[in-house]
């Protein structure tokens, strides 16, 4: 039989999962929580004992990699030591996973089921929130300006990060829906499905955020028609009419409503290439271009950590406009880590998003679900942000990869445990 995990094991895992809750919410928070994790886990003897077998696990090894390849650059980094290793720095929460993989490796079911809920609810808070907000019925949260109108539905994070944990929120609660045995439940995941997709469609008005939203409702909708594929062709293509069409209402809206920012890219696009105009999108483009230039110029090696800003400097000398706009993020993730490291850079971030994913499909049907939606959000948004970057995204990437594929991994010595023990007694 098994044996009981330690207190501190215990701790580390009840930590982890409120860090998990508190990176839509809170920086400080996040960090705090992260803190206790890290400290609780590494005081468990069973971190020690586990360490040598996890190491071959792909997710661990491939998070370790790219930490590696990183601390490796500050050696050559144009950036400097000293800054070199700041910005090594805004990539440790990779540390995470691996942290959260042996933490919650042979755990009990119940914390797959508690990190899953956890999520769901705290995010249902922010959406409340941020509904009110934008409605005018409250005035909460840190980024909330209720005097500009593009920030009014905002609660704890900007429109991008907001956007993106909304959308997947939106397709969590979807995924409840379909699943859901009655049609009480389906009604009530059905509603906070459809409003997290208008608080990020039109409320909230994170480019990124809307784009990965329309997808996930059309992989909702696939699915939907899928689960009704034994049903009368008739009630299918009624469902499925009724569901596309009300998702073409929800997009329509988005499109067309005042200050729409979806609907500004082409605008801003071709106001960047006929004038060198500031905008958005342009500036993106302009990035990416220099970006493209500094790779072509050191393909295998890159600048270093943090080397990027140093570059750029020396590329907007002397420009103006677009040209002449300076950044130390490309807001593209792997356009970063190819500035960085080189092509081998963006290999070994790739490898990490598809050990995740080669992992991840192995999962219980809804955390599998759960870790795929965000994984798919963070490989397309990664590439019009720097998401692994970023705090709160590269935060929700590292802790949710680790819990869930950490739940769903069993030693050959837990699985043995789990065949031999009698039916009444297996959890």
């Amino acid at each position: 039989m098994a044996t009981n995990p330690s207190y501190r094991l215990t701790a580390a895992r009840a930590f982890a999962v409120a860090a998990l809750c508190c990176v839509p919410i809170s920086t400080a928070l996040t960090n705090i929580t992260c803190g206790l994790f890290a400290l609780a886990l590494l005081s468990a003897p069973e971190f020690w004992r586990k360490l040598p077998a996890m190491l071959r696990h792909g997710a661990v090894w491939s998070a370790l990699l790219v930490l590696a390849a990183l601390a490796v650059s500050v050696s050559y980094s144009s950036a400097g030591t000293h800054e070199a290793w700041s910005w090594f720095g805004k990539y440790y929460k990779l540390l995470l996973l691996p942290f959260a993989v042996i933490a919650f490796a042979d755990s009990r079911p119940d914390w797959d089921v508690i990190t899953r809920w956890s999520l769901f609810v705290t995010l249902c808070v922010v959406l409340v929130l941020s509904t009110t907000n934008y409605l005018g019925i409250t005035s909460i949260g840190p980024a909330h300006v209720a005097a500009d109108p593009s920030t009014r539905a905002w609660v704890f994070k900007n429109r991008i990060a907001a956007g993106l944990i909304g959308a997947l929120l939106f397709y969590q609660a979807a995924d409840f829906a379909l699943v859901a045995r009655t049609w009480r439940s389906r009604l009530a995941f059905g509603a906070v499905a459809l409003l997290s997709l208008a608080n990020v469609l039109i409320m909230l008005q994170g480019r990124t955020g809307q784009a990965i939203a329309m997808m996930f409702a059309l992989v909702i909708v696939a699915r939907f028609a899928w689960q009704m594929r034994r049903a009368s062709p008739v009630r299918l293509i009624v469902y499925s009419a009724a569901l596309l069409a009300a998702l073409a209402v929800v997009v329509a809206v988005a499109f067309t409503a005042r200050g729409s920012r979806i609907g500004e890219v082409a605008g801003e696009v071709q106001a960047y290439r006929q004038s060198d105009a500031v905008t958005s999108a342009g500036l993106r483009l302009e990035w990416y271009r220099k970006s493209l230039e500094l790779v072509r110029a050191r393909p295998l090696t890159g600048y270093g950590v943090g080397g990027l800003g140093a570059e750029f400097a020396q590329l907007v000398k002397g420009e103006t406009g677009a040209e002449g706009a300076m950044t130390l993020n490309p807001h593209n993730e792997y356009l970063l880590m190819a500035v960085q490291l080189g092509l081998p850079g963006v290999l070994l971030l790739i490898n990490l998003i598809v050990q995740v994913g080669r992992y991840g499909v192995r999962l219980e049907p809804r955390s599998r679900h759960l870790l795929l939606a965000w994984l798919a959000t963070f490989a397309i948004g990664s590439l019009a942000n720097s998401l692994l970057l970023d705090f709160t995204e590269g935060h929700m990437f590292a802790l949710l990869s680790g819990i869930l594929l950490g739940c769903g991994y069993r030693s050959v010595r837990e699985g043995e445990a789990e065949r031999a023990a009698p039916a009444n007694l297996r959890t």
